[in-house]
């Protein structure tokens, strides 16, 4: 097992340049926060806040087939990440027993003919998947008894590529980190427990499916060893000593390794809790930009990453209201 360390070496320094890419400016200025290069996305609750994401971002008629999971929980809308960017799609977050206002609306605007639902009934019920039939949409359901097997079943969907991501689900972090480059790639997410045995649809789905690239994401107390013993290629597992470090290590091997490429489309979130964010991982895949986590107080290594991506055409979309992230907090982040 490999542990990735940043290293930059001067072929990939010179492969970037010939790819055009911008490199770091915050080295030599503070980042800056204004209304004119910033965007804060802040429904009066999770659900209107994914609504208000699909609403500005994704035009009118432009997409056919919709992805939607509940905003109860985070390892579904998570592990769909990839699943929506595949269909060019927001992810609308919608509650167990019924839509929320406006809900049916955006799915008209959208253009939608096929609503893709993700999670049993326990988590989007039937009444739910009534009420979108009425609108004339086609329903599907992808689902499994557990987080775990809905997780193999979206992969399924997807098909595998070359790369893999293992992260926890036990937690929203680390997968949180990692969604908008697997999205931007529609490669899919595994999720595992914290301890103890790798589910056995998870095992099966690792054994027949090898990756060229399996990623691990988060330390072993995340994500334990037994994973790492089931890929023929040795797995790279990237992580920090906080959530945060852990962030910054994959937004940095991202950007190395052209998972992302768009350093100046920054997503800003708060670390603590997954509602807001959640929405916001299909929209940062979309413009292949990174997501930073922050705490109420920002660690070295979330205002690390703001200077670190700065650029001259910096945009900062902020993921959540004045509680998930209040203005006190961004000037902290923002701070030379």
């Amino acid at each position: 097992m490999m542990t990735y360390g940043k290293v930059l070496t001067t072929a990939a320094l010179t492969a970037a340049l010939a790819l055009g890419a911008v490199l770091p400016t915050g080295a030599a200025s503070a980042a800056t926060l204004t209304e004119d290069n910033s965007v804060r996305y802040a429904g009066s609750d999770r659900y209107q806040t994914s609504l208000e994401i699909s609403f500005y971002e994704w035009e009118k008629g432009s997409v056919k087939t919709v992805v939607v999971a509940t905003g109860a929980d985070f390892p579904d809308a998570l592990a769909a990440t990839p699943l929506a960017s595949s269909f060019t799609s927001p992810l609308l977050l919608t509650k167990k027993d019924s839509l929320p206002a406006g809900f049916a609306d955006e799915l008209k605007r959208l253009g939608a003919k096929n609503v893709i639902l993700v999670g049993g009934t326990g988590a989007i019920s039937k009444e739910v998947q009534k009420e979108i039939s009425a609108l004339g949409m086609e329903v599907e359901r992808i689902s499994g008894k557990t987080r775990y097997e809905t997780a193999v079943n979206i992969a399924e969907e997807l098909g595998m590529k070359d790369t893999l991501y293992v992260a926890t689900g036990a937690n929203f972090a680390d997968s949180l980190s990692i969604s908008p480059a697997a999205g931007y790639h529609m490669d899919p997410i595994l999720l595992v427990p914290a301890k103890g045995a790798v589910p056995a649809v998870v095992a099966d789905y690792i054994e027949g499916n090898q990756p060229e690239w399996p990623l691990v994401i988060g330390g072993e107390e995340a994500v334990g060893q037994a994973v790492e013993q089931l890929f023929e290629e040795e797995p790279i597992r990237i992580a920090g000593k906080t959530r945060y470090d852990t962030n910054k290590a994959f937004n940095d091997f991202a950007f190395e390794n052209e998972l992302l490429v768009n350093e100046s489309e920054v997503f800003i979130a708060t670390g603590t809790n997954y509602p807001d964010a959640l929405s916001g991982s299909a929209l940062a895949s979309a413009y292949s930009g990174p997501l930073v986590l922050t705490a109420k107080n920002p660690t070295a290594a979330s205002k690390q990453q703001i200077k670190d991506f700065e650029t001259e055409y910096s945009f900062y979309t902020i993921l959540g209201g004045q509680e998930a992230l209040s203005s006190e907090t961004l000037k902290q982040l923002f701070a030379e």
